[in-house]
């Protein structure tokens, strides 16, 4: 009799039932995993399978514990698929436990004292609370001292997730046999890195891929592909065996810095590793995705508000940083760039990184622009108010108003002042002329000196 210890270390090929073709990750002759936004990828699994002819019961071990059985696809020459059944019954103590209830199993005491070794049998009448309740002879043991031995693995139990598959086979002969399915529990996420130069005027990109598996399998030297965009899923999937666990420790890895090669996919962006890689089970990775050096940036502040039409009291505004660029090939980019966050760095007077800001960003085609919310500037403000108020008619009023910005820093700055009024409205006696955008929209660029400030003044005549 062998030991439960002893049972669980057991290859996965012991536990094969009777009459199926094993078939270990081992065989493997190929591996793609192509990751899509959200958490869904396909998995291409190619391996080598001895077929005999007629009915084969072929099984896949390894498969991701978060496979959609649903969508399982086996391919290959001269065969046809007739059934699958997707196994996700690990082999633990418990649920070698749990599947010998009502089973006659062995026992074994070890005297502490003496080291004296005692057998018996017994039946297992249940297991809950990880207590085995065992009927020896003729008494009910609900406190065993020893421990529960068993003569064989209960049916159904595997060693790791597995597809076993009904397969009729036109030959007799070892044929490559590729599994697709779709999985949960593999993720990917842009990640990138911009150093700004001391005049901020320039930035070098680099742009990585981090990716995180959950799944419950290994990807070993797989060629990696992801997908950009928002494919449509219909959530009607909840189809995972059991409730992974967050990550408690991700070795965080950094491949060579290689760029993904980029193709259009439909309506979508498909990125291809240029080698293979291994995509351990609960691991975090990192790939190099691209790379962009000099490109130009504009840094600009900003003040986007509603114009205030009643109130007499005083508006205090703090301007917020905006870093834009062109995502162009005369910029020195032109990629596509998937959704992710993009984090700014800038070397201090003494030469010291510093971290100055993040933003997140959509999908961004070639030829668009981006546009990065660093933060809110510190020496920058604007303090708006109303100077004087009159009602012209019925339901017609004249305001005047002014708003001060401030300088305290050392440079000259720009600060972009764009206000929202109503329908309807008109402007006039502008101290610096501002720019119309749309309807109910104006813009006014306005320089304010170093350690100084400038005031802009303007009326406005609007109805209710």
């Amino acid at each position: 009799m062998k030991s439960l210890l002893f049972l669980l270390s057991l290859s996965c090929s012991v536990v094969a039932l009777a009459g199926e073709t094993f078939v270990p990750t081992t065989d493997q002759t190929e591996l793609n995993v192509t990751i899509y936004n959200g958490s869904r990828a396909l998995v291409k699994d190619e391996r080598r399978v001895p077929l005999k002819k007629g009915l084969n019961e072929v099984s896949f071990a390894g498969v991701s514990e978060q496979m959609m059985p649903q969508t399982a696809l086996l391919k290959g020459k001269g065969i046809s698929t007739l059934e699958q059944n997707f196994n996700f019954d690990l082999l633990t103590h418990s649920a070698m436990m749990k599947k010998s209830v009502g089973s006659e199993v062995s026992l074994e005491y070890i005297d502490p004292a003496t080291g004296k070794i005692t057998r018996d049998k017994g039946t297992l009448l249940s297991y809950n609370d990880g207590k085995p309740v065992l009927k020896i002879d003729d008494k009910i043991e609900t406190n065993y001292p020893g421990r529960v031995v068993f003569d064989k693995v209960p049916e159904q139990l595997r060693a790791e997730p597995t597809l076993t598959i009904s397969v009729l086979s036109d030959n007799e002969n070892t044929e490559n046999l590729q599994l697709d399915y779709l999985t949960s529990g593999l993720t990917w996420k842009a990640d990138y890195v911009a150093r700004v130069n001391a005049d901020e005027t320039k930035m070098d990109l680099n742009g990585f891929v981090t990716l995180t598996n959950t799944s419950g399998a290994n990807y070993k030297q797989a060629q990696l592909q992801l997908v950009a965009g928002d494919v449509n899923e219909v959530r009607e999937y909840n189809v995972a065996p059991k409730v992974m666990m967050a990550m408690a420790d991700g070795a965080v890895r950094r491949s060579a810095r290689t760029e993904m090669a980029a193709e259009a996919l439909a309506d979508f962006y498909l990125y291809t590793l240029p080698h293979k890689t291994d995509i351990l089970s609960n691991q975090t990775k990192q790939v190099a995705l691209l790379t962009g050096t000099d490109l130009g940036i504009k840094k600009t502040y900003e003040l986007n508000e509603p114009f205030s039409v009643y109130s007499d009291e005083v508006k205090k505004m703090k301007p917020s940083i905006y870093v834009s660029f062109e995502n162009t090939k005369e910029n020195k980019l032109g990629k596509p760039l998937p959704k992710g966050t993009i984090r700014l760095y800038k070397e201090d007077k003494n030469g010291r990184t510093q971290f100055v800001g993040e933003d997140r960003i959509n999908h961004t085609a070639e030829n668009e622009e981006v546009r990065l919310k660093t933060g809110t500037a510190f020496n920058l403000s604007a303090d708006m108010k109303r100077t004087s108020f009159k009602k012209m008619g019925e339901r017609t009023y004249r305001g005047a108003y002014e708003v001060t910005f401030k300088n305290g820093g050392d440079k000259e700055a720009v600060v972009d002042l764009t206000l929202y009024f109503p329908t309807n409205f008109k402007l006039f006696d502008e101290s610096q002329k501002g720019t119309r955008l749309n309807s109910n929209k104006v813009k006014w660029s306005i320089s304010v000196p170093a350690k100084g400030k400038t005031t802009l003044t303007y009326k406005v005549q609007y109805e209710e």
